[in-house]
């Protein structure tokens, strides 16, 4: 009897040492494989933070194809890269490639909700989309963050979508607030012209083009469009210089040829 118990708790005891013996194996694999998964997953950021520094720079040089490959290999490794998404949607933007902007700028606060530049680019590409409606919205919402540090592009481009809807009181509501928030915003002044001239208000659209083209007399040349426009259509000879100026300003874009053509009607 002695014996056979002897016999039986040897047996269990080499069962129980089997056991954790097994116990020790998984564990050891599961650390090892834990392990080798942190070491891939550090890996990829790496790639991903080293291919976004690539295309950084490939953008600031001027060259938006590198860029966009190399912000796409880096979303590779890191889906949900936010930086990386929203600099392509920044890029394709720029390209008038909305449908690709917003999904990226979609990306991008998927990623990280409280990205505010991201919305407000959204917004942009709603505005080039003509979808008003939704660009109400979004910029509507995005001022009701208060951790967001440039609230005057919202109120810029939520006057821009007013006017394009029609509703002049709430667009200069708007510009006017873009207006106190950054006094040197020459595109806000640029767009309450446009409103004033649309309610028919020629001196006051006329005041504002000229204080869109004095805070910013360089590189802006949609507003001496419209001033030239305006004054050719009250016969003023002084028209001509502003078309003059919208081509000296960029000669090869849309706007340019258009003030050509104006020229060539006067």
């Amino acid at each position: 009897m002695k014996h056979e118990m002897t016999k039986t708790t040897g047996y269990i005891c080499r069962t129980m040492v089997a056991g954790w013996l097994m116990v020790l194996l998984v564990a050891a694999t599961f650390a090892g494989g834990c392990a080798m998964f942190h070491d891939q997953e550090q890996e990829d950021q790496e790639q991903a933070e080293w291919h976004y520094d690539m295309g950084m720079g490939y953008f600031e040089s001027g060259d938006t194809t590198h860029a966009i490959r190399e912000l796409t290999q880096a979303i590779e490794y890191d889906p949900e890269y936010a930086e990386a998404h929203y600099l392509l949607g920044f890029i394709y933007q720029g390209r008038r490639d909305y449908r690709n902007a917003f999904h990226h700028f979609e990306e991008t606060l998927r990623s990280d909700s409280d990205y505010y530049f991201a919305k407000n680019n959204l917004g942009t590409v709603y505005l080039a989309m003509e979808r008003w409606e939704d660009a109400v919205e979004m910029f509507d919402a995005l001022l009701d963050e208060q951790l967001y540090t440039t609230p005057e592009l919202a109120h810029n481009n939520l006057g821009w979508a007013y006017y394009n809807l029609g509703r002049y009181s709430e667009a200069l509501e708007h510009l006017r607030m873009a207006m106190h928030l950054s006094p040197e915003m020459c595109l806000a002044d640029n767009n309450k012209g446009r409103v004033h001239e649309a309610m028919g208000n020629m001196s006051e659209a006329e005041r504002y083009y000229r204080s869109a083209i004095e805070k910013c007399p360089q590189e802006y040349q949609e507003p001496h469009f419209h001033l030239g426009r305006l004054l050719q259509n009250q016969g003023n000879a002084n028209a001509a210089a502003h078309f003059e100026r919208c081509i000296e300003i960029r000669s090869q874009n849309d706007l340019a040829q258009r003030c050509r053509q104006y020229l060539e009607i006067h």
